[in-house]
């Protein structure tokens, strides 16, 4: 009995796959450069968020606030009302249908001094199954959306429009985000999110923020302004971060990588 035990033990861990060991030239490629509270992510690597890919390189005790799914007709107003309260900017990766129902939230939003980026046309979580040229439709729709909003804007508000791109339900596929990244679009996961998708009550989702915010060290966070739960919790989230040390940084990836997006073949970000 022993002895099988210890082959299928053998076995066992034959099967299981190993995580992938970690890429000193990956690591020390991606560098960012801080500066007035904005973090400039590099295209090289390419893909940020430790729940994923490379962890973002942020200072330490550092949060990037990134909220998804937006914008919301019932909740985005509060949302820039509690981050102007605090003088925090954020990124916020819009699902371009919505960006179509509500064009003027995402005037707003750019007006206040956020980022905007895509969250794709109309979130399907399960892109990476579609056919390739159905991602690109999808893809290109979201940043179309982004792009019509602000048509008319100044072009400071304009140049809001990130060349990043967060997966619906952080369902990256290897094709979309290598065609990204050849476009100048960097992916974004994140370091953690406050789980408010699940329903949880306000007083949860403080308590699951703060535990991934002290045992990661700050990071990028995902947050979801289309959830009240949320809402309720995120200004004492936000006065209990800052009174634990923390700051936050807005991720951006600069005049520089916004004109490499714009330069690039077959460019998904057209708007100048």
């Amino acid at each position: 009995m022993r002895l099988y035990l210890i082959a299928l033990t053998a076995a066992f861990a034959v099967w299981m796959p190993r995580a992938p060991e970690a890429s000193s030239e990956v690591a020390s490629s991606a560098a960012a450069s801080v500066e007035a509270g904005q973090a400039i992510l590099i295209l090289t690597p390419g893909r940020y968020g430790s729940i994923q890919h490379v962890r973002t390189p942020l200072p330490p005790r550092a949060i990037a606030l990134t909220f998804d799914d937006g914008p919301s007709p019932l909740y985005n107003s509060r949302v820039l009302a509690i981050l102007d309260e605090r003088g925090i900017k954020a990124t916020f990766f819009f699902v371009g249908q919505y960006v179509r129902a509500h064009p003027e939230q995402v005037r707003e939003v750019v007006r206040r001094g956020h980022n905007v980026a895509s969250h794709s046309w109309s979130h399907p979580i399960y892109l990476r199954h579609w056919s390739r040229q159905a991602q690109i439709t999808e893809v290109r729709r979201g940043y179309a959306a982004l792009e019509a909003a602000l048509a008319d804007a100044p072009d400071e508000e304009r140049a809001r429009i990130e060349p990043m791109f967060r997966f619906p339900g952080l369902g990256e596929g290897a094709f979309m985000a290598e065609w990204l990244n050849q476009r100048g679009v960097i992916v974004v996961s994140a370091e953690a999110g406050t789980d408010d998708w699940r329903g949880y009550s306000a007083e949860s989702i403080t308590r699951i923020t703060l535990n991934a915010m002290e045992s990661n060290q700050g990071g990028v966070l995902i947050l979801h302004e289309t959830r009240p739960q949320m809402i309720e919790a995120l200004p004492g989230l936000l006065d209990t971060l800052k009174a634990r040390g923390f700051t936050f940084v807005q991720i951006t990836a600069g005049p520089e990588g916004r004109a490499q997006a714009l330069a690039a073949e077959d460019a998904v970000l057209t708007v100048q």
